[in-house]
C-alpha cells in the first residue's frame, strides 16, 4: 500500500500550517494588485484632467463640457 504526501499550498482551504503562509501570500498579492490598479486609475484621471484643462472654452463647449465639468468628469471616471 502506497501513501501520498500532498504538499500543495491551498488558499481557500484550511489545512495545517500551510494555510497561514498561502493565505498571507494571497492577501499580500491582492493588496499590491489593488494598489497598482488604484494608482493606474488615479494617474489616468490626472492625465485626462490635464489634457482637458489645456483645451479652449470653445473646444470644451463643442464636446459638451465646461471648465467646471473637468474635475467632476475625471473624478467620476477614476472611481470605476
Amino acid at each position: 500500500m502506497a501513501t501520498y504526501e500532498n504538499t500543495r499550498l491551498l488558499v481557500d482551504g484550511a489545512r495545517g500550517p500551510d494555510f497561514g503562509i498561502a493565505h498571507g501570500a494571497y492577501r499580500l498579492a491582492t493588496t499590491v494588485t489593488d494598489f497598482v490598479q488604484s494608482f493606474a486609475k488615479w494617474n489616468s484621471a490626472r492625465k485626462t484632467r490635464n489634457e482637458l484643462s489645456k483645451l479652449s472654452n470653445y473646444v470644451l463647449e463643442d464636446i459638451g463640457l465646461t471648465r467646471g465639468d473637468i474635475d467632476a468628469f475625471s473624478c467620476k471616471n477614476s472611481l470605476r
